[in-house]
């Protein structure tokens, strides 16, 4: 094993690192960067793109995650899976023990994120919430059979989350701020330290922005943002909510004799 790992990423906007200061984000931002920065790696490769769902790993970034050749991968998936019409437990379960299976190697280790809920859909009417929940309840249940069919590590994101409290959250409620991405990182390099003892802390989050700047953040970056998702992410979210409560009426109804 080498003194200091090779690290590569997979995964989505989680471990691109959106929220890490940044809505579109460059350089060495988010959990996974931080977690390689604080492991001394020899190598760092973020592969991760915004919209990633499980089943797309395999597809856009497993194999060049392989030809990377490295000793820890970072992974997350599922958070958009659960936005989705078409959400199924079972195939984002599938579809990551396949991606984490191609991954798998002697002395590799895989660290996987499970997923908090989304802070946005604590602002909704309580139905909503409650939808979302059992989503990302069932996508939490896929991750962790994934990851222990492929012998990968968790990091429980919701309770780092819960830990951290409400200053955990991005702007948008939607991704982990600085100090989320943070503790994110801080949870995996307790979890690799038997291999890869640590080499540097992980940095201080920056002061949390002041007001001023969360409002010109709304402005460039939230309102463009609420548009775009107003044609197609609420829309989706509101049919997939609507469904699941009629579901859940015809479920409830007496049976006539």
């Amino acid at each position: 094993m080498a003194e200091r790992p090779t690290v590569v990423a997979i995964g989505d906007s989680l471990t691109l690192g959106v929220g890490d200061g940044t809505q579109h984000p460059t350089g060495d931002v988010g959990w996974a960067a931080h977690t390689a920065y604080a492991l001394g790696a020899a190598a760092f490769a973020n592969l991760a793109e915004n919209g990633t769902r499980a089943r797309d790993l395999t597809r856009s970034q497993v194999a060049a995650a392989v030809a990377v050749h490295p000793d820890v991968v970072l992974a997350s998936a599922g958070g958009n899976d659960v936005l989705r019409g078409d959400f199924d437990a079972a195939e984002v379960e599938q579809a990551l023990r396949g991606a984490l299976a191609t991954l798998a190697a002697p002395r590799r280790r895989i660290l996987v994120l499970t997923i908090d809920r989304i802070g946005l859909f604590d602002l909704l009417p309580s139905p909503v919430t409650a939808v979302m929940a059992r989503r990302i309840a069932a996508a939490n249940g896929a991750i962790v059979a994934a990851a222990h069919a492929a012998g990968a590590t968790l990091v429980h994101g919701g309770a780092v989350f819960s830990d951290a409290g409400p200053r955990a959250w991005h702007i948008d409620r939607i991704h982990p701020s600085p100090l989320g991405h943070r503790r994110l990182a801080a949870a995996a390099v307790h979890e690799l330290r038997a291999d890869w003892p640590l080499v540097h802390p992980v940095p201080d989050p920056p002061r949390p922005p002041r007001v001023h700047a969360r409002a010109w953040w709304l402005v460039r970056n939230g309102a463009p943002w609420a548009v775009k998702r107003s044609r197609d992410l609420i829309p989706q979210v509101a049919r997939v909510v609507t469904h699941e409560l009629l579901e859940e009426r015809r479920a409830q109804r007496p049976v006539r004799a």
